[in-house]
C-alpha cells in the first residue's frame, strides 16, 4: 500500500496574512452587524491589500465559515470527549471545563450569537451538540425511548448554548467553577430528571 504523503507545508507568510484578515473580521463583527461589513474594510484593518483577500478566499461568507468552524470543531470535541469521560458525579467539571474552553475563545463565540447573518450555523451547532449528548452523556444513556432521548438532547444542546450566550452578555460572570454547577443542576439533572416520566413515549 503506497503511503500517503505529508501535507504541505502552508508559508509563514500565508498564515500570517490569513490570521490578520481572521482578526480583522471578528474585530469588526464585534463593532457592527456582519451584512454592512465589507472586504475594504477587512483589509484596511488587516493592512493588506485588497486584492490580497481574493488571494484566499472567495467571498466574505467563505472567511467567516473557516473562522467559525474551526472553533466550534475545537469545542464539539471537546464536549464529546467530556461526555464520554463523565459520569453523573463528574457534570461540574465536565460544565466547568466547557465554560472554560468558551471563556478562552469568547470572541469567536460572540460572533455566533451577535449576528443573524450566522444564524444557519448556531442551528448546525444546535444539532451537532445534541448528537454529541445522545452518543455520550451518561444520564440520557438511563432514558430508553428513542424519541425521549431525541427530545432530551436537543433540549440540552439549545438550552447549553442560551446559558452560554447570557454568560457571555454577563461579561462571563459567574466564573465557569460556578458554571459548572449551573450546567449540572439546571441544564442535565432538571431536564433529565424532567423527561424521565415520558420514557414510555412513542412516534
Amino acid at each position: 500500500m503506497p503511503m500517503k504523503s505529508p501535507p504541505a507545508k502552508v508559508d509563514p507568510r500565508v498564515r500570517r496574512t490569513r490570521r490578520a484578515l481572521r482578526d480583522a473580521l471578528v474585530s469588526l463583527i464585534l463593532e457592527k452587524d456582519y451584512a454592512s461589513i465589507t472586504i475594504k474594510e477587512i483589509t484596511e484593518r488587516a493592512e493588506t491589500a485588497y486584492i490580497t483577500f481574493y488571494r484566499h478566499y472567495e467571498t466574505l461568507d467563505q472567511l467567516l465559515m473557516e473562522i467559525l468552524d474551526e472553533g466550534l470543531a475545537e469545542l464539539l470535541t471537546r464536549i464529546e470527549t467530556l461526555a464520554k469521560q463523565s459520569d453523573a458525579s463528574d457534570l461540574e467539571t465536565e460544565g466547568r471545563l466547557i465554560f472554560e474552553y468558551i471563556g478562552q475563545k469568547a470572541d469567536l463565540f460572540r460572533i455566533l450569537f451577535k449576528s443573524q447573518s450566522v444564524a444557519r450555523v448556531r442551528k448546525k451547532v444546535v444539532r451537532d451538540v445534541a448528537m454529541i449528548f445522545q452518543r455520550a452523556c451518561t444520564p440520557l444513556a438511563r432514558l430508553d425511548n428513542p424519541v425521549t432521548i431525541n427530545v432530551t438532547s436537543n433540549h440540552i444542546s439549545t438550552s447549553l448554548l442560551s446559558l452560554i450566550e447570557w454568560w457571555l452578555d454577563n461579561d462571563m460572570n459567574p466564573p465557569p467553577v460556578k458554571m459548572g454547577k449551573v450546567y449540572k443542576s439546571l441544564i442535565i439533572d432538571s431536564t433529565v430528571g424532567a423527561v424521565s416520566s415520558l420514557s414510555t413515549m412513542s412516534v
